[in-house]
């Protein structure tokens, strides 16, 4: 007889209503868990076999420690995205001229249409990025138009407006 347990009387455990352990139920059987057993898990290779035993809290800070990591890539994305955004804003503003300076809205109002040079910008996607409602983007619009010298945002022929910087 084995001083090992069986897969059969693993299986008897495991469909046993007693809630006790493996390690109960062997010593209860007089027997012992094989505990040197050759693995081809790829951790357990590369850990070398070592136990790791993780608590709640350990997870939960592992969790927490990678959340703060995505949350500062994320950040560093969006302010490289922004700057880039902004220089492009930039180099297109200094080719045109203003008759007044542009609020804020107006001028995220500029970077839409300048991001989108040449596609049709309709005032529904303008209003979900300045969180208004459609009705209102139409003012900013107007303004835009008043307050650039050129004339460069044109109505497009199925609706909405094209922005089309020729210098």
């Amino acid at each position: 007889m084995s001083q090992y347990l069986s897969k059969e009387e693993i299986k008897q455990w495991r469909s046993s209503l007693e809630k006790i352990t493996l390690e109960e139920y062997a010593k209860k059987l007089g027997k012992i868990l094989e505990e040197d057993k050759k693995t081809s898990d790829i951790i357990d290779i590369v850990m070398k076999n070592e136990k790791r035993l993780y608590t709640d809290n350990q997870k939960t800070n592992s969790k927490q420690s990678i959340l703060k990591i995505a949350k500062k890539t994320q950040d560093i994305q969006k302010e490289v995205y922004d700057s880039k955004q902004e220089s492009m804003l930039n180099i297109v503003k200094s080719k045109m001229t203003f008759k007044k300076p542009l609020t804020q809205r107006e001028d995220t109002v500029l970077a839409h249409f300048v991001e989108n040079k040449g596609k049709i910008v309709y005032a529904k996607d303008l209003a979900a990025i300045l969180n208004l409602p459609t009705d209102y983007v139409y003012k900013y619009i107007k303004n835009l138009r008043t307050k650039i010298s050129e004339d460069i945002l044109q109505n497009a022929t199925k609706g909405g407006y094209i922005f089309n910087l020729q210098k």
